[in-house]
């Protein structure tokens, strides 16, 4: 080094500054490990969008609800990789002021890092919570389809998803807003919590629903001996894997408490965060996507039955609730098949949310 260069470069770094640059490497650790887990999760998604896709095209595009699902699809995939490159952008950002702005003292890095990624932030919570909102939609859609458009049976889902659709309004409102709201400091706190957990309520109902349906179709199928074509997915092992899919779902979503837990970046609890965060973003879109595969690829079941069933068995099956629409095509060897359709349907300060806890001019 030349003996006239800036003596300020060569100094020893004080222990405050040299305390602040392990924080920023942890923080810069446990950022990009959640940036590789959403990574992961949106690869995956992304082959689920594609056989959601092609499922859809090779049904055809003849009906207005085919049409709304095609788009449904496509937005719920478009706003994950948008908030994944939100969430890439932020880090990248961070990163940046961390370790590539010379003139901001080591220990006000933070602070910046904050004010860079700080005017991403309700762009990134309006993109999860209507995903979320979005995606109990289709949830919602799958329970009516299976209880065959009875209004009555999907009224407790849709009270939630209403109300959890205006609490997300709220919560994208005071996240967004520049300065305090009428009523702010009461409900902008809570706003979003009281969202995800009517989200949660919505999910956990409707699997509650489908369920008893499934157990309902168990039972008829018992008293009346139907047989099944092994060749084909029946429409028990359909019921249980929508029911079996929607538990694990309401698990996973159960998952992102941890974002409304107040935990410190030392804590342990930070890399379970870290994981969770990004699971959250990609499995709010995912799990919907999922639901309209299943429902696309065996939308048709295929049973081979008798010409008719005993007046007996019709009654039991009635009286039961199991009157399914059913259309029935001769088939060479004289075999009647029944073709069972599921049907096709058309920033206050004051905001806690799940990003403000990632702030990172705040340490021990």
């Amino acid at each position: 080094m030349s003996s006239d260069s800036d003596p300020s470069l060569s100094a020893p770094l004080s222990d405050a500054d040299a305390l602040h640059l392990v924080h920023y490497g942890r923080d810069i650790m446990q950022d990009a490990f959640s940036l590789i887990v959403e990574s992961i999760l949106l690869s995956a998604y992304g082959i689920f969008f594609a056989v959601a896709v092609y499922s859809i095209v090779r049904k055809g595009l003849r009906t207005r609800g085919s049409i709304i699902m095609l788009i449904v699809v496509v937005y719920l995939y478009a706003a994950s990789v948008i908030q994944w490159a939100l969430n890439f952008t932020t880090n990248y950002l961070a990163i940046r002021a961390f370790l590539m702005i010379p003139d901001v003292p080591i220990e006000d890095r933070g602070g910046v890092a904050d004010d860079l990624g700080a005017k991403f932030g309700p762009a990134q919570e309006a993109f999860f919570v209507l995903n979320m909102v979005i995606g109990d939609g289709v949830v919602i859609w799958r329970t009516w389809a299976i209880y065959q458009r009875r209004l009555l049976a999907i009224a407790l889902p849709c009270l939630l998803l209403l109300t959890s659709l205006i609490f997300a309004i709220i919560d994208i409102t005071c996240f967004a807003s520049k300065g305090p709201l009428p009523g702010g400091d009461l409900i902008c706190p809570h706003a979003s919590l009281t969202s995800w957990a009517l989200s949660v309520g919505t999910n956990v109902t409707c699997t509650i629903l489908v369920g008893f349906k499934a157990w309902q179709h168990r039972r008829m199928v018992q008293e009346l001996n139907l047989p099944g074509k092994p060749r084909k997915m029946s429409t028990e092992k359909i019921l249980s894997l929508l029911v079996e899919s929607g538990f694990i779902y309401s698990l996973l979503w159960i998952t992102q408490v941890l974002s409304y837990v107040d935990i410190d970046r030392t804590s342990p609890w930070w890399w379970v965060f870290q994981i969770t965060m990004p699971l959250g973003d990609q499995i709010a879109g995912m799990y919907p996507t999922l639901i309209i595969v299943i429902v696309n690829f065996q939308c048709t079941i295929w049973e081979e039955s008798p010409t008719t069933i005993s007046n007996s068995a019709a009654a039991f099956a009635t009286s039961s609730g199991f009157v399914k629409q059913t259309d029935t095509f001769s088939m060479q060897g004289g075999v009647n098949v029944h073709l069972e359709t599921v049907t096709d349907f058309p920033r206050g300060n004051y905001t806690a949310n799940r990003r403000s806890k990632q702030l990172r001019s705040d340490y021990v």
